[in-house]
């Protein structure tokens, strides 16, 4: 029980470097193109979020209701189950317990990914929305509200430095708080 415990750990920090890895991959190719004929995802948030949610005071909700900021309640897993078969592999040839920390890893990713997001657009102030990471955290997702194909990463950045995909932002967000 120790040895999986200690393995599930040690995968879980893999997890969390590949689902930047996904995060991005997953918002430049899914959620800004069409592709294989999917639109649903590209249409909800390339058109439909950055259409509400623009670089300028739109950025936070304000007064407005708070719509189209996190992926539909029946697609939140979607991320996830794309890596089904990556999962399948590490618990069939390599680790039933590094499967289970790598799975943990996407799912508190996926579940940071959309409560980060949220509270970007939604700010009230919560104690982390003060911290030098969310404030830099949420620049670099103002940034790409200004330049879509820049800054595709919200919870580790990491892949939009590797993949030359970060700039810096031109503007702080000033939310409301």
């Amino acid at each position: 029980m120790l040895e999986a415990t200690v393995i599930a750990i040690a995968f879980f920090p893999i997890g969390v470097l590949y689902a930047s890895f996904a995060e991005w991959v997953i918002h430049q190719r899914l959620m800004h193109q069409p592709i294989l004929g999917i639109q649903h995802f590209y249409f909800g948030h390339a058109k439909v979020h950055h259409g509400v949610y623009k670089a300028d005071d739109t950025y936070v909700v304000g007064d407005r209701p708070a719509r189209e900021l996190t992926l539909a309640w029946w697609a939140m897993p979607f991320p996830i189950m794309l890596q089904i078969p990556l999962l399948a592999v590490l618990a069939l040839f390599i680790s039933l317990p590094g499967m289970v920390g790598f799975a943990a890893a996407l799912v508190l990713y996926q579940f940071s990914y959309e409560y980060l997001h949220y509270s970007m657009h939604v700010p009230r102030n919560r104690w982390f929305e003060h911290t030098r990471a969310f404030i830099w955290l949420n620049d670099h997702h103002f940034e790409h509200h200004r330049k879509h194909s820049n800054n595709l990463n919200i919870v580790l950045p990491l892949f939009d430095y590797l993949l030359r995909t970060r700039v810096r932002p031109q503007v702080a967000v000033f939310a409301e708080g």
